[in-house]
């Protein structure tokens, strides 16, 4: 029974609406809460130029991340609060950046503007929701006690613990849309780059390493070559002559194998007396090819 064309499209068309969402939610599931501040002063300000509270999240996977169509709340019992507007490019979150939320209750001024504020001086809960907003992302608890302009983040990225952060030092740095730590930078790279400020010893260990492996390449071929050629003579080299031992054997068997059916002749014809005996003699006329030839006439 065959399907009606009508119905296979809209089974491909469902079929597409489950898998698409499931596929881009296997990234999701990995995006966390990185660092939030509530009482912003003097920190990062959004596109109008205002000091607004925010919340950080970070994509810790290998692979870009959409976090359209996704829920953030402040309040568990209403799991979607603010939808994560779809079609805004902003919204693909490359493999290890973050993006910033603004929790100023003003979604009029964008995607990144939440539908909720961050209350001061109070416990603040932020939990991100999947598309469905049923299932839990992400969740952290801001205490009452974090000043202003300080931060709380993870001590590394999309990892535990949580720590206040004050700008204090490099370990305690406020990083809005930023990684939480930032990379020591290697002193032997920066002190051979310092050395070698037009590149010349980094070519020149570069085609060292290319024409070392090349080189190597050839000595593999050379030798596989020289292999295939001793197999290959092998093989065509001539079989050794039988040895006279098993050719004298076969004209044994030749001569038996004719006295056999010369018996058995005679033995027919009633002849029981008669006696045959087949001598082998290598020296006979037959196999001298001197008696094949004509005598010269002596005078």
């Amino acid at each position: 029974m065959q399907m009606n064309p009508f119905k296979k499209i809209a089974a491909l068309a469902a079929l597409a609406l489950i898998a698409v969402p499931a596929a881009l939610g296997q990234g999701r599931k990995e995006l966390r809460i990185n660092e939030v501040m509530v009482i912003n002063n003097s920190s990062v300000v959004d596109e109008y130029g205002r000091h607004s509270a925010w919340i950080e999240l970070i994509n810790p996977t290998h692979a870009p991340v959409n976090i359209a169509a996704i829920y953030i709340t402040d309040d568990l019992n209403e799991p979607r609060k603010y939808f994560v507007p779809t079609g805004d490019t902003q919204t693909k979150i490359e493999k290890g950046q973050s993006v910033l939320f603004f929790a100023d209750g003003k979604p009029q001024d964008g995607t990144f503007h939440l539908s909720f504020s961050l209350k001061p001086n109070q416990d603040n809960f932020i939990a991100v929701f999947d598309a469905d907003g049923i299932n839990l992302i992400d969740s952290v608890s801001i205490p009452a006690s974090l000043p202003a302009d300080m931060s709380y983040a993870r001590a590394v990225d999309a990892g535990t613990p949580w720590q206040v952060r004050d700008n204090s030092s490099a370990a305690n740095a406020i990083t809005p849309g930023g990684h939480n730590v930032i990379p020591v930078p290697n002193n032997k790279i920066a002190k051979f780059k310092e050395m070698d400020e037009n590149g010349g010893a980094m070519t020149i260990m570069a085609m060292t390493i290319v024409f070392s492996a090349l080189l190597v390449l050839c000595l593999c071929f050379y030798l596989i070559k020289r292999l295939a050629s001793s197999k290959k003579n092998e093989s065509r080299a001539p079989k050794a002559a039988p040895a006279p031992q098993a050719a004298a054997t076969a004209d044994g068997e030749i001569a038996a194998a004719i006295a056999m059916a010369l018996h058995q002749h005679l033995s027919a014809s009633g002849t029981s007396s008669s006696r045959l005996t087949i001598r082998h003699n290598p020296a006979s006329a037959w196999n001298n090819k001197i008696s094949a030839m004509r005598v010269v006439p002596q005078r």
